[in-house]
């Protein structure tokens, strides 16, 4: 066991969790080890196969993080679709009875029961429609849209990501956990307060609703004011600190 709690880190779509998570490593507090969970397709796994499902992506998280959560105190950080996968992930966690993070953060995502008010969805969207979305998203670097060669890599991608994050949960199924819960939007983001007010439905503990100045990817300039609310929240849980 070691004496910090991992902070399993999954990203949005399209990123890489190791280039969206490994800039937060000097900023964590020293009793947190962060560990960003690189999904099939990019980064160091660039030649790898994406997922076809939902089933794939839960399958391949848990097995990168099954040994070190049986032995560790441990925490969750997903954006938007890594906040849909870390919830998918806990609940097959908790279907095999296996020890729960001591605090989950979801971060730029409606509760997963709130159905998307988009008529058409991400997933659905033609190559055009879907450049349009993320120009109007930001957190895309612009050369992506410029080079067509970046884009033929960029696209499959993101479009299978999209269509994992657009498989939800069935609108009546609530998974309610048993650990404290924080839920991080952009103040300018589509997400209406009442959308995330109904993830205090999804823990019998506490759930803390916290907002930060930006749209959907605030927390790509809001970095540090993110790190800052993970550590205050997280050393007064950890046994490894005196006081």
């Amino acid at each position: 066991m070691t004496n910090q709690i991992i902070l399993f880190c999954l990203p949005y779509a399209g990123g890489s969790a190791k280039a969206i998570y490994d800039k937060w490593g000097d900023s964590l507090h020293s009793s947190l080890k962060i560990q960003p969970i690189e999904l099939a397709g990019r980064g160091k796994r660039i030649a790898e196969n994406l997922y076809s499902n939902l089933e794939e992506a839960i399958n391949d998280v848990l097995e990168q993080i099954i040994d070190e959560i049986i032995h560790n105190d441990y925490a969750f950080f997903g954006h938007s679709m890594g906040s849909i996968l870390t919830y998918k992930v806990l609940q097959r966690i908790d279907d095999l009875k296996l020890p729960p993070p001591i605090h989950c953060f979801f971060s730029g995502r409606r509760a997963p029961h709130c159905v998307s008010r988009k008529v058409t969805t991400y997933s659905k969207m033609n190559d055009l429609e879907l450049e349009n979305e993320l120009k109007e998203l930001g957190g895309t670097p612009p050369e992506f849209f410029e080079y067509p060669e970046l884009k033929n890599i960029f696209l499959p991608i993101i479009k299978s990501d999209f269509k994992i994050a657009d498989t939800l949960v069935d609108k009546s199924e609530i998974l309610v956990l048993n650990h404290d819960i924080s839920v991080f939007i952009g103040n300018k983001e589509d997400v209406t307060k009442e959308e995330a007010n109904e993830w205090i439905r999804h823990t019998n503990k506490k759930c803390s609703i916290e907002y930060f100045d930006g749209g959907h990817f605030f927390l790509l300039n809001q970095m540090e004011a993110v790190v800052s609310r993970i550590n205050n929240c997280l050393i007064k849980k950890s046994k490894y600190i005196s006081i």
